[in-house]
């Protein structure tokens, strides 16, 4: 043992977030000094990326589409990581994804989410501009952002960092903002981060273990976060159609060094067919997954380091 693990834990950006380091009592002070710089962390990215706060960076961007605004570096990165990753997923993932939100009725942050008819589809582009420049952003007249799934990944990555840059010496910490963790340096027992998966039929206690010395773990998918008559819809749209997804996994886990990128990779899979993940992922090797389809089948693709899974239908490949 090294110490034990030191956490804070609180609410933020629409869910449930702890921030955790590995510390010795005698260095007490200095895990306080990052737990608050990983809080602190939290909050400054939730201001500047959440559609939910009128006042956020990204709130203002959307207000004046067409216009150049003025940002926060964490918009500015955010939006160029947003970009990067919907090259890479041939649009499965899009930040623009927002009027088609809107319009399937998640309008509003989760929680306040209330039973009523389903909407019309929105008049809505795949792929809109958005244009960067050191400190300022334009997004295509008419369209809107929306960051929140990678949001978080960005934001635990970030929160990483942080509490790092308080303490340098820091021995490990782990950043889970609802399900996207980021993590690195060792854990109280010295062994690997151990990451539980949650199974999403209920059926199981879990899908197993993911281990990870350094990087992150995201998991996306449609069991959670339904609403509209019956919790019939959820919040998953797919690019191509601009509707929630009809095709694509019950929920998805994907294991990647950095915690954006899994979050962002996690949504494109999320809307993806089990052949279209795997020739996503066959040109990736650091990006692994844990693919569950809607009758509770799972399927490893990539090099997924996960231990005490239930006996799986698709090999890893």
């Amino acid at each position: 043992m090294i110490g034990r693990l030191h956490s804070v834990s609180f609410r933020a950006m629409g869910t449930a977030c702890a921030v955790s380091v590995t510390a010795r009592e005698a260095d007490r002070l200095l895990a306080d000094r990052a737990l608050r710089a990983g809080s602190a962390e939290v909050e400054a990215c939730e201001r500047a990326l959440s559609r939910f706060d009128p006042a956020s960076d990204l709130s203002r961007l959307n207000r004046a589409s067409g216009q150049w605004v003025a940002i926060d570096e964490r918009l500015e990165r955010a939006l160029r990581a947003a970009l990067r990753i919907r090259t890479e997923t041939a649009g499965r993932f899009d930040p623009t994804i927002l009027p088609a939100l809107v319009a399937a009725g998640y309008d509003r942050s989760f929680e306040l989410l209330e039973e009523r008819p389903a909407r019309t589809a929105a008049r809505w582009r795949a792929g809109a501009g958005i244009d960067l420049s050191p400190g300022r952003a334009r997004i295509e007249r008419g369209a809107a952002v929306d960051l929140g799934g990678i949001g978080k990944g960005f934001a635990a990555a970030r929160t990483l960092a942080a509490m790092r840059a308080a303490w340098p010496a820091l021995p490990g910490a782990i950043v889970d903002l609802g399900g996207d963790i980021a993590a690195g340096g060792t854990p109280p027992d010295r062994g690997p981060w151990r990451i539980a998966v949650a199974d999403p039929t209920g059926r199981r206690p879990s899908l197993g273990t993911v281990l990870i010395d350094e990087g992150a773990v995201a998991t996306s998918g449609r069991n959670a976060r339904r609403f509209g008559p019956g919790r019939s819809l959820h919040h998953l749209i797919d690019p191509a159609t601009g509707a929630p997804a009809s095709a694509g996994p019950l929920a998805v886990t994907v294991v990647a060094p950095d915690a954006t990128n899994a979050e962002g990779h996690a949504t494109a899979l999320a809307v993806s067919t089990l052949a279209q993940a795997r020739a996503h992922l066959a040109g990736r090797p650091d990006v692994a997954a844990l693919y569950v389809e809607p009758s509770g089948d799972t399927h490893a693709i990539g090099a997924l380091p996960l231990v005490g899974a239930p006996e799986q239908t698709g090999a890893a490949r």
